[in-house]
């Protein structure tokens, strides 16, 4: 009996080596497969890969497989790039050295709106109809506008193309007028839906008829509008509610947004130097959150926001 525990553990102690050297094996196997290639002697990972391809969306999921050999080769080609940067010393250049702050700042940043604002709750259908019959322009009177767009200098004060535009009986006085005044201009003929058109555009033309001219004054520009024609393809709520959730849950994250960095420009110390301490005490607004944030909007802005955000409608 003694000899066959000792044959057993004789045994036992022998298969130890190997046993060990299994799963040495079996840990750089596993660890191997969490690397998807070496570029001299940098590892490209999985985690890496498996990021990339989720950034893509839907579109990886009808062929991962090709996808993911195609990020692959795309990670690759990127890190011998960027090995060669740093060989020649281009993460030292100042210009360099500010762009990755800046992306940085950008992506912790949107990072933490993210986690604090989240995903507002869907709209109600109370909500959705509210905004839809708020905007007849954009759903039950919608149209398809044919446009030419005059975009000229501001050598001609505004109110004086708005006094020429009130007394003139046709689109081609307006034009024999500003061939006289030589205005550089510029004319695009535009054929578009309602919903892809900016806010102050759209709100003209929503009240034109067909051979009408409207003036519009941008920061840079004077605009004119010739309606040359329009047709009516209306949306039912139906058909536009989804969009219209989608816009309202958007228009709450952005609101929340803002919301959060008010909230911490009026409760952080901001200390305005030189120069821009005297704008912010002439504007009143030196640590007190009154100024727009990067990145927000004033109330003109807002109206193109609310444009603008409807373009998924199409």
């Amino acid at each position: 009996m003694r000899q066959k525990v000792a044959c057993t553990s004789l045994l036992l102690i022998g298969l130890l080596p190997i046993l060990a050297a299994c799963d040495k094996k079996d840990g750089a196997a596993n660890a191997e497969t969490q690397v998807v290639a070496k570029v001299n002697g940098d590892e490209i990972t999985v985690h890496q890969l498996n990021y990339e391809l989720s950034t893509l969306g839907q579109a990886s999921g009808k062929n991962l497989q090709g996808s993911a050999r195609q990020v692959a080769e795309q990670l690759v080609n990127q890190q011998l790039l960027m090995q060669k940067a740093i060989e020649t010393k281009l993460d030292r250049d100042p210009q360099i050295m500010q762009a990755l702050e800046r992306a940085r700042r950008q992506v912790l940043a949107q990072a933490y709106l993210d986690k604090t604002v989240g995903t507002p709750a869907t709209p109600g259908k109370e909500e959705v109809t509210a905004y839809y019959n708020q905007h007849p322009e954009l759903f039950s009177k919608r149209r398809i506008y044919q446009i030419r767009e005059v975009v000229m200098d501001k050598s001609i004060p505004f109110s004086e193309i708005q006094n020429k535009l009130a007394e003139a009986k046709s689109a081609q006085e307006v034009a024999d007028w500003l061939q006289v005044k030589k205005v550089q201009a510029k004319v695009a003929n535009i054929v578009r839906p309602a919903e892809q058109l900016p806010f102050e555009m759209l709100s003209k033309l929503a009240q034109m008829q067909n051979g009408q001219i409207a003036a519009i004054e941008t920061p840079a520009n004077n605009v004119l509008l010739f309606l040359a024609a329009s047709q009516e393809q209306p949306m039912t709520q139906e058909q536009a509610a989804p969009v219209i959730e989608r816009f309202l849950i958007n228009k709450k994250r952005k609101d929340q947004a803002e919301a959060e960095v008010k909230r911490l420009r009026e409760s952080g110390k901001i200390e305005w130097m030189g120069k821009f301490a005297a704008e912010a005490g002439a504007s009143g607004s030196a640590g007190t959150g009154n100024v727009v944030p990067a990145g927000g909007t004033n109330e003109k802005e807002e109206e193109d926001f609310m444009g603008k955000g409807v373009s998924d409608l199409q």
